[in-house]
């Protein structure tokens, strides 16, 4: 399928849904359920963080970004059925996502624990998003 034609063929009410799935889920995870871990292994109080609606702008469309492309990937392959979907998120996270970040972390001297409690958040997105955008 022509790139063109792939980008005719999303589902763009799916891939905002998709951008604004990721932002709640890492706000969810940020926040409540790995909020204290996050801020022991980056070495920070809470009081040190400043979160205002401008710092979620870059994330979010980073997230819509994502989103797309992994429809682009799933529309160009043509995949059709629910664990399919899945496979191709967890796929792209591990070929793409989990690499990339990885080699930073590392070259960082970052801790393995923020590595893993980033890169177990991305995955979980790309998954339920691969899963979605089969479905939907």
């Amino acid at each position: 399928m022509a790139l063109a034609q792939a980008f005719g063929q999303v589902n763009w009410i799916a891939i905002l849904l998709g951008g604004v799935f990721n932002t709640i889920v890492g706000t969810l995870w940020y926040g409540p359920l790995f909020g204290k871990l996050w801020l022991e292994l980056i070495g920070k109080k809470k009081e040190e963080i400043t979160v205002s609606a401008a710092v979620y702008i870059g994330p979010f469309v980073t997230a819509l970004v994502s989103a797309l492309v992994l429809a682009l990937v799933i529309e160009g392959f043509g995949i059709s059925s629910w664990w399919q979907g899945i496979v191709m998120g967890a796929l792209l996270w591990i070929g793409i996502g989990a690499a990339a970040t990885l080699t930073t972390s590392v070259f960082e001297g970052k801790k393995k624990g923020l590595w893993l409690l980033y890169a177990l958040y991305q995955l979980l997105v790309f998954m339920v998003l691969g899963l979605v955008f089969v479905v939907w």
